[in-house]
């Protein structure tokens, strides 16, 4: 097995096409099968079904081309580590972000304000899971991270400086009979099946979701509790129940789905979303990032930016 071999299969299970294949990787077409009969043939697999109608993964192959997939861009992460530690920088900063576009969007518009005036500075990105990027934290895998404060509750040792504020909604199925009336609040959904996100340890009474359910006068039903947010979305797109979720694009461009803000004022209608670094960890290259994300989210609009 090599790079070559490796790069073919991933493009052709891609496209699920080798003459497209051939292109991309600009190597002609039966080069493109060699690698790949050479490829089944070491690894005793058949990789693909090739018939006139066209080609089409196996069950082995779509599992290999998943891992291969991720374990490529790990290996690409740690190349470009590698070729960047060649560099003269005056420091790094490792940081993990959540997927969520909203919180990488406005991550990347700091990042790119800082790094015009810290050129000397290299700045390294990761999105993961928010229980991911907590462990990573801990485990001083990352420098900092940007994470709800919800989901850092139960962190002890921790620096944390709010960018900005997410909006708090209901995210509710189409085939939910409230999901068309007008003027609905939190307090219809009380008799309602609730998903509850729990990517995080927390206790009850921090939880956002009992907290302003409380505040409308009714605990929630919670008939699930879902540390992964793709898994919760898919719940809701089943129409598993609701879901207190705080405002993303995942949600609100959901065609299934609709997202109802709290327009209410109560406690917990916006989550602070936060840069977290451990309290110990006060690096310059640091300080001047802290310094800097202070100085943006002061002149820039905290809610619904």
């Amino acid at each position: 097995m090599n790079d070559l071999q490796i790069r073919c299969f991933l493009e052709v299970a891609n496209c699920l096409s080798f003459t497209k294949a051939a292109k991309h990787l600009f190597i002609s077409q039966s080069n493109i099968s060699r690698q790949i009969s050479s490829l089944e043939e070491e690894w005793d697999l058949v990789l693909f079904d090739r018939n006139t109608k066209g080609v089409k993964l196996t069950a082995q192959g779509q599992m290999l081309a998943e891992t291969l997939e991720e374990m490529l861009e790990n290996w690409n992460t740690v190349m470009t580590r590698a070729k960047n530690s060649v560099r003269k920088y005056a420091g790094t900063i490792t940081i993990g972000c959540q997927n969520h576009i909203k919180a990488n969007s406005y991550l990347s518009q700091v990042l790119f304000g800082f790094r015009e005036e810290h050129p000397e500075i290299q700045i390294i990105k990761e999105r993961a899971s928010q229980k991911k990027i907590v462990e990573g934290l801990l485990n001083d895998y990352y420098d900092v991270i940007l994470i709800a404060d919800h989901d850092v509750k139960m962190v002890k040792g921790v620096e944390k400086l709010t960018l900005f504020y997410s909006r708090v909604g209901i995210a509710v199925h189409k085939k939910h009979p409230l999901f068309f009336k007008k003027n609905v609040t939190l307090a219809d959904f009380k008799d309602s099946a609730f998903l509850r996100y729990l990517p995080m340890e927390l206790k009850p009474e921090d939880d956002y979701l009992i907290k302003v359910c409380g505040v409308f006068g009714f605990y929630p039903k919670i008939t699930a509790q879902i540390e992964d947010f793709d898994e919760l979305l898919y719940l809701l797109e089943m129409g598993e129940g609701v879901a207190l979720v705080f405002e993303e694009a995942e949600v609100i461009s959901n065609m299934n789905l609709r997202f109802i803000p709290i327009e209410e004022d109560v406690p917990q209608k916006y989550l602070p979303m936060q840069l977290t670094r451990k309290e110990k960890n006060r690096t310059p290259v640091l300080n001047e990032l802290f310094d800097y994300a202070q100085k943006y989210s002061n002149l820039h609009e905290k809610k619904d930016f």
